[in-house]
């Protein structure tokens, strides 16, 4: 009986002759980030009190401790953990604006995941399986893409775990782990996400002592081993107290893991089947479990199990699906060759074994690396043009209230003290940046407000408007930025003590009566 012939892994094509497999899946993420992205990467507020804390950092020099930005507690220390990462968004706003934040967010991502693709295609799988699984693992975390920092932790958690594979697969000693002490300081002084970093490199740590302990295969040879990775968690983990904070900012990680907040912000909600992206994480979730089923009854690595850990968290929140899909992916590369069923996929030309693509060289990524040099010159020169160019980014009208910034601006001119404004907590950021004379009640900085303050917000949110009221009598503020149709906003349409301004798309912004009559 004939053999079924077996399909060279590698993309074939015209475009292929001058761009490797790799640098087309970039370009084609990268574009299609940039289009989708145009308004989709800026529906967090996060992006823009990020960017305003590093202006004000890169103003003054110094470090922010305490809020600039609300009245509700004023003087109370802050611990900005994200120092660095806001430094970084202020200077590309400087440079480029708006678009030269969506240039490196769809920069970094098509370069996370084409990286990813790369070690699917290097593993023998064909080209298609292999972007069907990397279209699983955009689609599972495209609700988490913004421009914030967390993309940082994106890339980083994908390092960390490709870097442990390598170490248990042999093809890197446990020496080299060294490298993640300086990157995880770092890490850590612009981003929580640090982490996951410390606890996937504190699991597989473990996880490889107690195989050297029963007698298993292990990168841990001996106690110096197990002395070595206690060593390198101790340092990873100093970035606890290398950050200008101290233990501070320790304090403020624990606050915020503690906190209820899948009712105020949907990314610490629990996974949701009703949305596309929870139903994508479950299929990606299920794949991979069969992956690992594939195996047996060989002995799994330690590596190759380490993504349960990322499925159960990303069930509890779904801001960890992307951290999830990538850990997912990068394990699956590297056990499919191991497992049963790639032998199924090698008689249907899907799977290549020992047939690596081969590297072509820096010549392949000229394509791609002109292009994002191009849109670079672009907007820095701040030069027009669709996509790539100056003036692309467009801030959804029918999600912030931009129509609304005159009468918002007029607010903050008058008066010689600092106006105060009530307002819903997804209208914090935008107010912080493009209103920063005016103070806030509330934005999305949630270890600041505290437990009891935001459960007293939630409760105001639902069944208990009036305490708008009394929050006015308290804090004395004159103006109320409400999301349209919200409880809090019939409340103040039959109060009989608020008048509208205006009402424009999402929001609507009242003025208490008397005030301006």
């Amino acid at each position: 009986m004939k053999e079924p012939a077996i399909a060279s892994s590698e993309c074939r094509g015209p475009i292929f002759a001058v761009c490797s497999a790799e640098a087309a899946i970039f370009l084609t993420i990268w574009l299609a980030l940039l289009v989708w992205g145009r308004t989709e990467l800026f529906r967090d507020p996060g992006t823009f009190w990020h960017t305003a804390v590093g202006q004000r950092i890169l103003d003054s020099g110094q470090i922010v401790r305490t809020d600039p930005f609300s009245f509700t507690f004023p003087g109370r220390p802050w611990v900005e953990y994200e120092w660095l990462a806001d430094c970084a968004m202020a200077l590309v706003y400087r440079a480029a604006g708006w678009d030269g934040l969506l240039l490196v967010t769809a920069t970094l991502l098509a370069g996370i995941y084409a990286w990813t693709a790369s070690r699917l295609l290097r593993s023998g799988l064909h080209w298609l399986p292999s972007l069907l699984l990397l279209g699983m693992v955009l689609g599972a975390s495209s609700q988490n893409f913004h421009a914030r920092p967390v993309i940082l932790s994106i890339a980083l958690l994908g390092w960390t775990f490709a870097w442990l594979v390598e170490v248990e697969a042999g093809r890197r000693s446990l020496a080299s782990l060294v490298w993640m002490v300086p990157v995880y300081i770092l890490w850590g002084n612009s981003h929580g996400g640090v982490l996951a970093g410390i606890g996937t490199l504190g699991l597989a740590s473990g996880g490889w002592s107690l195989a050297w302990l029963v007698g298993r295969p292990s990168p841990v040879r001996g106690w110096r081993d197990v002395l070595t990775l206690a060593a390198l968690l101790a340092g990873s983990a100093a970035c606890v107290v290398l950050n200008p904070y101290g233990l501070d900012l320790a304090r403020s990680w624990a606050a915020i893991l503690r906190m209820p907040l899948g009712q105020l912000i949907q990314e610490h909600a629990p996974l949701d089947l009703a949305q596309g992206s929870g139903r994508i994480m479950v299929l990606l979730a299920a794949g991979y479990v069969a992956a690992l089923a594939g195996v047996f009854p060989r002995r799994p690595r330690v590596t190759w199990l380490l993504p349960l850990a990322w499925i159960v968290l990303a069930v509890e929140r779904v801001r960890h699906a992307p951290l999830a899909a990538i850990v997912i992916a990068i394990a699956v590369a590297d056990l499919l060759p191991y497992c049963r069923w790639s032998r199924w996929l090698a008689q249907r030309g899907m799977f290549t074994p020992d047939r690596p693509i081969p590297t072509r060289g820096f010549r392949c990524w000229g394509v791609p690396l002109a292009v994002v040099l191009l849109a670079v010159v672009l907007q820095v020169g701040r030069v027009a043009a669709p996509v790539i160019g100056h003036g692309w980014v467009h801030l959804d009208p029918a999600h912030w209230p931009v129509a609304l910034l005159p009468e918002l601006k007029a607010i903050e001119q008058t008066g010689s003290q600092r106006p105060r404004i009530f307002n819903d907590m997804l209208f914090g950021g935008f107010l912080i940046f493009h209103t920063p004379r005016l103070a806030i009640f509330i934005d999305d900085r949630c270890e600041y407000y505290g437990r009891e303050f935001l459960e007293a917000y939630v409760r105001a949110q639902r069944d208990e408007p009036g305490q708008v009221q009394r929050w006015q009598q308290q804090y004395g503020f004159d103006h109320a930025l409400v999301e349209s149709g919200s409880t809090i906003d019939r409340y103040l349409d039959r109060s009989g003590r608020w008048r509208l301004v205006r009402r424009s798309g999402p929001a609507a912004l009242w003025r208490k009566k008397g005030i301006g009559d």
